[in-house]
Order: structure tokens, then sequence, then C-alpha cells
């Protein structure tokens, strides 16, 4: 097994961890306080996550630390990293955290649901897809990973805010970019046409 690899399990293992650190300092309290050194260690475990994205991503570019295994994990770790953070963040009632706005999770939940099932539709009919990350997709994630550290680390509303419509703008964006693009290789394909009776 690759050093990418492992690092990509690490990563999936870290998802709960970070999970039950979020509602560990939501429920503990102290003189009615909240302890602040799980939120401290919430905040390191999920920079740890994300920069492990990006390392083993480097290792498997630059030192030819690409397997199956690796590249199929990677972008469910990093799916379920972010839906983890936004149901947790935007879905579960937290005292001492400010939530998301309702929208936010649900559009990003949404755009990746809609995405996987297009992919299945794709394989399902047989269609030859290679996966190439469109910018928009790359920003939009970026925007996400900065709108949860931002309630990670209290910021003001207002730049929870924009960076959440920033990712949520960007999130659309890339969502019609990856329709448009599925459409025509079906229609290549020649699964739109009308059948022949």
């Amino acid at each position: 097994m690759t050093w990418a690899t492992r690092i990509t399990i690490l990563r999936l293992i870290l998802i709960p961890v970070f999970v039950t650190l979020i509602i560990t300092y939501d429920e503990s309290t102290s003189q009615g306080h909240s302890e602040e050194i799980w939120r401290y260690a919430a905040i390191a475990v999920f920079l740890v996550a994300s920069i492990s994205d990006a390392l083993d991503g480097y290792l498997a570019r630059n030192w030819n630390q690409r397997s199956a295994l690796g590249a199929l994990l990677d972008p469910i770790a990093d799916k379920l990293l972010l839906l983890a953070s936004l149901v947790t963040l935007g879905l579960i009632p937290l005292d001492h955290l400010r939530p998301f706005p309702i929208w936010f999770p649900a559009i990003i939940i949404s755009r990746d649901a809609l995405l996987l099932g297009g992919y299945c539709i794709l394989r399902h009919f047989q269609v030859p897809v290679e996966i190439h990350p469109h910018w928009t997709g790359k920003a939009s994630t970026l925007f996400t990973l900065l709108a949860i550290l931002a309630v990670l680390f209290k910021l003001g509303i207002w730049t929870i805010f924009a960076l959440c419509t920033l990712g949520a703008g960007f999130a659309l964006f890339c969502t019609i970019v990856y329709v448009r693009e599925g459409l025509q290789l079906l229609s290549r394909s020649g699964h739109t046409a009308a059948q022949k009776k």
C-alpha cells in the first residue's frame, strides 16, 4: 500500500473523530461555559484532514504513489469530510457554534447527490467518462472549507455568510457545467435520441 493511500485512509478515520469532538465541545460545560479545548482539537483535526488531502495528492503525482485504491478512496474521503462537516455544523442543533444558513448545506449536498446520480447514469449506459475537476468545483470546495473554518473559529456572521454565498454560488455554477457535459456525452453516444418503434 502506498503512503498516499495510507494518508487518505487516515483522513477517513479523522472524519468521525472531528464530528465527535464538535459534539463533545457543544455538550461540555464548565461553570456555564463550554470547554474550548474540544473546539481547538476539532479545528486541529479538521486542518490535518484538509492538509492531508493536498499531501496525498502531491505524493501521488510527484512520487509515483498512484494506486487504484487511492484513486477510489481520495474523492470519497474529500466528499465525506465536507458532508460530515456540513451536517454537523449546519443541520444538527448546536448551542455554542453559529450554524450555517440552512440553504448552504442543502445546496452543497444536493450538488454532490446530483453529480453522483449523473455519474451512475453514465455508467449505466456504459458511456466512457473521464473525471476532470472544473475550476469552479475547486473554488466551491475552497470556500466551503473556509466557511467551515469560519464557524469553528467563531468569526462574524457576515464573514460566514459571505463565504457560504461564494461556496454555494460556485457549487451551482459547477453543477451546470457538469450537467451540460454529461448531457453532451449522452447525446454523442445516442442515448438522448427518440427511439424508433
